[in-house]
């Protein structure tokens, strides 16, 4: 996953956030992960992933999912609802995470992604949609997509879950990860990536890893899940 702006090129963040119902095996027609096209748990694929950034962004940067290499963040600012997010990093090691879930939550992730936020005084050519859109398109250069859940491989990642947010704008808080003062506006703001969602997990414990490879760094991450009551 990516954070970019052309002023702060360079700055990477894994993807993270994922949901999927308990179904058939993720065989050839890439279930049991909800296919991209409706609208899972009331939004939009892209929707989503407008809730995923803005969960990601609103955590301290010292607490923060991404940065998280055992867990401990894991129910950081989750937000009431359907579903649970789970989060990538910005590349590296490989990182195995044990989180609890509630039961009952689906869960959330990108296997890769792009997201590009606009300074309100960026130059007028890049505060265009079409700009953002150059931007965030650029995470199709990823290779080696895969996910598994408990084991079992999702197909077709690369030809099935390809999405994209609509533009939004996000307020900073304190101790950000842009490391920007609190207030701080981004807009505007798009995503584009290969997102998974994964209808609620049954009570128990459960696996899911998600990888990707770009031209700069590889995303290895492994989530060890309890899922529970509430």
């Amino acid at each position: 996953m990516s954070i970019l702006n052309l002023r702060r090129a360079g700055l990477a963040v894994a993807a993270v956030a994922v949901s999927l119902a308990v179904a058939a095996p993720a065989g050839a027609n890439g279930g049991p992960v909800l296919p991209p096209g409706g609208r899972p748990y009331g939004q939009t694929y892209g929707q989503w992933e407008v809730d995923w950034w803005q969960w990601v962004l609103a955590q301290p940067a010292d607490r923060n999912p991404v940065t998280d290499t055992t867990g401990a963040a894991c129910a950081a600012g989750q937000p009431r609802g359907p579903v649970w997010f789970l989060a990538g990093t910005f590349g590296g090691a490989p990182v195995t995470r044990t989180c609890r879930v509630p039961s009952g939550r689906a869960l959330l992730f990108p296997v890769a992604n792009n997201g590009y936020f606009g300074f309100v005084d960026d130059p007028p050519e890049q505060r265009t949609e079409a700009f953002v859109r150059s931007i965030t398109r650029q995470v199709t250069e990823a290779t080696n997509l895969t996910a598994t859940i408990d084991g079992v491989p999702v197909a077709n990642i690369k030809a099935r879950y390809y999405t994209e947010s609509p533009l939004f704008r996000v307020v900073l808080g304190a101790n950000n990860l842009l490391g920007e003062p609190a207030g701080f506006v981004l807009d505007p703001s798009g995503d584009a990536g290969y997102y998974l969602i994964v209808p609620a997990l049954p009570r128990g414990r459960h696996t899911i890893r998600f990888t990707s490879t770009r031209p700069d760094t590889t995303v290895d991450v492994s989530y060890r899940l309890r899922v529970d009551c509430d």
